[in-house]
């Protein structure tokens, strides 16, 4: 049996950190990391997914002198051959997967019934992970274009749980939250005290939640809702506790969908499922709440929630990384959409200083080096039951993002096409 590389410290996986961050932050391999690649290459224990992402990184940042080295793992000139190289790294991948595998890497987009297709097989049982590999790498390296982001939507709603698709239409105006899964690293987490606040103006909340799949391996939502105990949505209800609002559990939901977790520990760099993940609807939502931490992003998440279908949305840019608090010491900026009678959105931009708001200045902004989960829980609790904690800077912060969350709702009500029986005042 063969045993295989699952170290995110390995040659291979530190290469895809090298040669996978982007468009213009990659950087070329120096001889002595080739040299330790291609002899894990060469061992034959690189999983697929791992070689898939690697490659497609690498011929997108543009190989260098040295790197065509590497050729020494395949047949020769495999490297100078796209299609050739599909072959070698997703052999037993269905053809159609290797025929979108050598568009990608040729630098070309995908329509969206291609797209589509194409995650029907990324979220299949079938052989082929080099492919998926090749597949998450190329689109996180070059951007997903809106129709790519839908088609791959789709094909991941198409894995719902059947329980799941069939909740009752919950009466009244249902808010969805979706964090970052990857959650916080530098920061306290307030989101249930957020859907605490929502519900207490007659929304449902809801906040998807599910296994942290990296690269930051602190503590996440999931975590937050379990050690709060807080109630997680079954199949086919809809009736939660009122204190934080509901819980979906990613891995409840949808199989497929977790599976990718387990495959993106392995491939380092966060792929498109990072963004998509959050755009699951399984209740039907009437509002999305989401972040965008970097700028290109929030226009980008305003077209796939208008595209997946959301009457509303409003995506927090300039926030806390990995969550939806709002900073104390910047600006934040609240980008929203509302679904008109035509069919069309109409956006608008809010922008919220939390000083201006709260009448106070702030000396320095809170960053945690370690994060504690069982003090963030702590915290959520005492705030939950008393209205305030002893860290000033997170009362602070809780006030502000409600304020600013609320702001933004008000708006969506005053602009959108009224939806199923609303009776709600906020």
């Amino acid at each position: 049996m063969v045993t295989v590389i699952n170290n995110t410290e390995s040659a291979i996986a530190r290469g895809i950190r090298e040669v996978g961050i982007g468009k213009k932050g990659s950087r070329p391999l120096t001889p002595e990391h080739i040299q330790e690649i291609l002899a894990e290459l060469k061992s034959g224990t690189v999983p697929a997914v791992v070689k898939g992402a690697f490659f497609g990184s690498l011929v997108m940042k543009g190989i260098t002198a040295e790197e065509k080295m590497l050729d020494q793992a395949f047949a020769p000139g495999t490297l100078q051959n796209i299609e050739q190289l599909v072959e070698s790294i997703a052999f037993d991948a269905p053809h159609f997967a290797k025929q979108c595998c050598i568009h990608l890497l040729k630098n070309e987009e995908l329509d969206f019934k291609t797209s589509k297709k194409m995650g029907q097989f990324l979220f299949s049982t079938l052989a082929g992970d080099g492919a998926r590999g090749i597949v998450a790498s190329v689109l996180r390296v070059r951007y997903e274009t809106p129709d790519e982001y839908a088609g791959l939507l789709q094909a991941m709603e198409e894995t719902i749980e059947p329980g799941f698709r069939q909740i009752p239409l919950i009466s009244g105006i249902s808010i969805q939250i979706a964090e970052p899964f990857d959650g916080v690293d530098h920061s306290n987490m307030i989101t249930p005290l957020l859907a605490q606040h929502l519900q207490t103006l007659n929304y449902h909340a809801f906040s998807l939640v599910g296994r942290n799949s990296g690269p930051k391996f602190f503590f996440n939502l999931l975590d937050i809702a379990q050690g709060l105990n807080a109630p997680f949505l079954c199949r086919g209800t809809e009736s939660c506790a009122p204190t934080f609002g509901c819980f979906i559990n990613q891995q409840d939901i949808s199989k497929p969908i977790d599976h990718w977790v387990d495959l993106r520990r392995q491939i380092i760099k966060r792929p498109f499922l990072a963004t998509l993940e959050r755009f699951i609807n399984p209740v039907n939502a009437d509002i999305l709440i989401a972040s965008a931490f970097h700028p290109p992003y929030g226009e980008k998440m305003l077209t796939i929630a208008e595209r997946a279908g959301f009457p509303a949305a409003i995506i927090v840019r300039n926030g806390i990384e990995g969550t939806i608090a709002f900073p104390l010491k910047r600006s934040v900026k609240m980008l929203c959409s509302a679904k008109q009678t035509d069919g069309t959105y109409l956006r608008h931009e809010i922008e919220f200083n939390a000083e201006e708001y709260l009448k106070v200045t702030i000396a320095v902004e809170e960053k945690l080096e370690q994060p504690s989960l069982a003090e963030n829980i702590r915290l959520i609790e005492t705030y939950n039951r008393e209205g305030k904690t002893n860290n000033e800077l997170l009362d602070y912060r809780v006030k502000a993002t409600c304020a600013g969350i609320k702001m933004a709702i008000e708006w969506i009500e005053k602009n959108k096409a009224q939806q199923k029986g609303e009776t709600n005042e906020s």
